[in-house]
């Protein structure tokens, strides 16, 4: 675990990218953490932090950080295909655990099939925003 002391924002923002570039998301979490407690209005540090989490197959927490930023900044298109992908993590741990539990496969499937809907729209918001619409 990093000790360092910074008083602003940017500076764990910027520490917390660089953690993740050395692939230390837990670390990298604590980092993004402090930025958006020293600035809540810090959008690319919930973005990254939603990324973080991610990475660690931690989802939900990742589509309320990815949630976060897009109250903050409804036209983020990254944010967008970032809470894409964290929905279908999601959606497929569902059908993962269904595959595992064929008792409860029926419900799990149906809770799965709206998050996958919801990450379609996401992912074509974010092709909206960025451009990429068809």
């Amino acid at each position: 675990m990093f000790i360092r002391f910074m008083s602003d924002a940017e500076s764990w923002y910027k520490q917390g990218n660089n953690l993740m570039m050395q692939e230390k998301s837990e670390d990298a979490i604590t980092a993004y953490s402090k930025a958006t407690d020293l600035d809540p209005a810090h959008v690319s540090a919930w973005n990254n932090k939603g990324i973080a989490l991610f990475r660690l197959k931690r989802y939900q927490d990742a589509i309320d950080c990815y949630d976060k930023a897009l109250e903050l900044n409804p036209n983020h298109a990254n944010a967008w295909y970032n809470k894409a992908k964290a929905l279908r993590g999601l959606g497929q741990t569902f059908l993962d655990k269904a595959n595992e539990d064929r008792v409860s496969a029926a419900k799990l499937i149906n809770q799965s099939l709206p998050i996958f809907e919801s990450a379609d729209k996401c992912y074509t918001k974010g092709e909206f925003l960025s451009g990429n619409a068809p």
